[in-house]
């Protein structure tokens, strides 16, 4: 397109990018002269390794997670947020993995006051409403789709909406998370109860809880999904513009600017053990980043 490319941003202008993107602050006067001052050559490496290790770092990334996983207030309890935020805040101040941090979401039970991933389950409304926002979240894929018909643009199927819906149709929705042992969500196109579902995948037995099953595929390091979805996010975070928009529509049909960079982005997301800061570390070092 005979578009050249930029030339690398000067030492001032990524002091300020790595600042705002990784802590969300700017940099103070003393940090600014300091580190213009400094002739390493290797200073905006080292820049990035002690924002990413910083307090700054973990509250403003909790910030963003928060807002990713809807953690809010419910109407008349405050209580159940400001846990399920401390129990966010410290999974990332202790650098959780992010498929770790995400089974803890999708398998938690217990009081919500207590057990800050319990409230996973608070966050919306019925069985069908999870499984849109699980599918939103950890597939990056607009799931609910396919709930009137087979989705039109993408491989999914009403089958596997509803079945998914279905997964979570057991779990109770109070103050206290848990699953009972009935629960069913209705399959439009049969009027039957719908078969708990993994999408795209395999129908599980009615009797189980589907949940851990559910964790373990998308958690698993070949799901083509998981770890694609957060790495587009990611990039969006540093970047202003995800490889894929918008970033919960994922499908052959809607493909990545530059999908090989996406490609190898996840697949060093997933070998480095979907550590988040390696990620960013990466994005932020790169030549697109500077």
């Amino acid at each position: 397109l005979q578009i050249l490319p930029s030339e690398l941003c000067t030492d001032e202008e990524f002091l300020r990018r790595a600042y705002l993107d990784l802590t969300g602050r700017l940099p103070t006067l003393a940090m600014r002269r300091e580190y213009l001052d400094d002739q390493r050559p290797e200073k905006r490496k080292q820049l990035v390794d002690r924002l990413l290790e910083s307090d700054e770092f973990t509250e403003y990334w909790t910030l963003q997670l928060s807002k990713l996983l809807r953690i809010r207030s419910q109407a008349g309890d405050a209580t159940a947020a400001r846990v399920y935020l401390s129990w966010l805040k410290r999974s990332i101040a202790e650098k959780t993995p992010y498929d770790q941090l995400a089974r803890e979401l999708l398998v938690s039970s217990g009081d919500t006051h207590e057990i800050g991933p319990a409230n996973f389950y608070r966050t919306v409304n019925g069985a069908r409403e999870q499984a849109d926002f699980a599918s939103e979240l950890f597939m990056g894929t607009r799931l609910r789709c396919a709930n009137c018909h087979n989705h039109p643009l993408d491989r999914w199927t009403q089958d596997d909406y509803h079945g998914l819906a279905a997964i979570f149709a057991r779990v109770d929705r109070g103050r206290v998370i848990g699953v009972s042992e009935r629960g069913e969500v209705t399959h439009p196109r049969t009027g039957e109860a719908a078969v708990p579902r993994i999408p795209g995948k395999e129908f599980l037995a009615e009797t189980q809880d589907g949940r851990q099953r559910l964790a373990e595929w998308l958690t698993a390091t070949g799901n083509p999904y998981f770890g694609k979805a957060m790495v587009n996010r990611l990039w969006k975070a540093m970047m202003g513009r995800g490889l894929i928009e918008p970033t919960d529509d994922l499908r052959s049909t809607n493909p990545a600017t530059h999908p090989r960079l996406l490609n190898e982005l996840t697949h060093d997301f997933v070998e480095h053990g979907f550590d988040l800061r390696h990620t960013l570390r990466t994005i932020a070092l790169s030549e697109t980043y500077r």
